[in-house]
């Protein structure tokens, strides 16, 4: 994979925060305060979706104000791996005083309580872990950063553990995605350190797995791949690179492969794709593919920073189409800017001040694009410029923010009866 300059891909732990986590940063408003947390008892499965209808629109943002919710019980710490299930926001895992937990707890909105859940079993890797929310029909957490994945199920409270297929040890994760029916995993990287790709299915129904790896174009070793997971297909991106000697010195040459795994097999569809742009964190809903904008691509050579546009790319055809430029501001020294997509409305946001403890910096800006206006409106600041333990997470009609201290923000939708008086 290309050397990138200024933003470097961190394929596990990154990846992760953008496909499970619903990423999305903002910047004061008034702010509801609501009563201290209740935590209810851990067995009692909390599943309501009545409160929070249809997703976040960029109107609805644009005229909410800031509410705070009930702190985690789980206290003060940073990069928990945070997931919307559909009716609670998950939080599992990170790190306290330079310690990796390995506890959780749930958050209900519609009733502005938290509850703890089952600890992570000793097996399941947590440090930089790869995770996704396996959605519709199954309703688990998939996570892994190794040998042994664990599936949680927030109903029964339980974990369950499989172990990874040889192919994939000691080679470097990727996002995985979910089709609903199977977890789609890849990695890069042979053991021996020469370039190769492995990929697997994991079956949710019959907890079984099989590798799917598929056949790339000749001369294109990968560097980093990246997926997302669509109505019944999964679109794969492959950046290559190759280098060789001349008398001059050497040349680079590089490019993306695209491939789509549909009806149990791959086909080439690279087409007119951008051959020199990342691809990373793309997102699917409603009809369309949201396509980050991506920095510079050419293999391991340094390539000065320039990024594309965002763009929408059609699940069947991959047509592309630009977004206009947010109104956020960026430079080439930021933190690059975290996108979400919920199939009305593109999310940008600003992170500053990155450090060991709070690796996604505080929240400075937010903007939110109306996709049938193609308008972007500047969505109001979070009280104090919050440092994050994580990605903030879209959660039907409210953004989710989870403070390094603990604290939960949240950020339109309807405040839970419970917890308004």
């Amino acid at each position: 994979m290309a050397s990138l300059p200024v933003r470097r891909l961190r394929p596990a732990r990154r990846a992760r925060r953008r496909v499970v986590a619903a990423a999305l940063g903002v910047g004061g408003a008034a702010v509801a305060m609501i009563a201290g947390a209740v935590l209810t008892d851990a067995a009692t499965p909390i599943r309501s979706t009545c409160c929070l209808p249809g997703p976040a629109s960029a109107a609805g943002l644009v005229r909410s104000h800031w509410s705070v919710l009930p702190s985690s019980p789980l206290g003060p710490r940073s990069d928990p791996i945070l997931a919307w299930t559909g009716y609670g926001l998950l939080e599992l895992g990170g790190v306290r005083n330079g310690v990796l937990h390995r506890d959780g707890a749930i958050f209900d909105p519609t009733r502005g309580r938290w509850r703890r859940i089952a600890a992570v079993p000793d097996s399941v890797g947590l440090r930089g872990a790869a995770a996704v929310w396996t959605g519709v029909g199954d309703h688990r957490l998939f996570v892994t950063n190794g040998k042994v994945a664990g599936l949680y199920d927030p109903d029964a409270n339980r974990w369950s553990t499989t172990r990874l297929p040889r192919t994939l040890a000691g080679r470097t994760l990727y996002a995985p995605v979910s089709t609903g029916h199977a977890v789609i995993l890849a990695a890069t990287a042979a053991p021996s350190g020469r370039p190769g790709l492995a990929v697997a299915a994991f079956n949710l129904a019959r907890h079984a797995w099989r590798m799917i790896t598929p056949r790339l174009p000749a001369r294109h070793p990968p560097g980093a791949v990246s997926m997302v997971a669509t109505w019944h297909r999964v679109i794969f991106w492959s950046m290559w690179s190759r280098s060789r000697r001349t008398a001059d010195g050497g040349t680079i040459v590089s490019g993306v492969d695209v491939l789509v795994w549909h009806h149990s097999r791959w086909s080439v569809r690279t087409g007119h794709w951008p051959q020199h742009r990342v691809v990373e964190g793309a997102t699917f809903a409603q009809f369309r593919i949201l396509v980050p904008p991506g920095q510079f691509w050419c293999g391991p050579c340094p390539a000065p920073f320039s990024e594309s546009p965002a763009r929408f790319a059609d699940p069947s055809t991959l047509v592309l189409s630009a977004i206009p430029k947010s109104p956020l501001v960026t430079s080439p020294l930021a933190q690059p800017p975290i996108w979400l997509w919920n199939g009305t409305t593109v999310l940008a946001a600003n992170a500053s001040g990155a450090s060991t403890a709070a690796p996604d910096g505080r929240l400075d800006g937010l903007a939110a694009y109306d996709r049938w206006s193609g308008r972007w409106h500047r969505l109001p600041r979070a009280p104090g410029r919050p440092a994050l333990a994580g990605p903030p997470v879209l959660a039907g009609r409210q953004l989710l923010v989870l403070k390094l201290d603990g604290g939960l923000l949240a950020l339109g939708g309807r405040l839970p009866r419970a917890a308004a008086g």
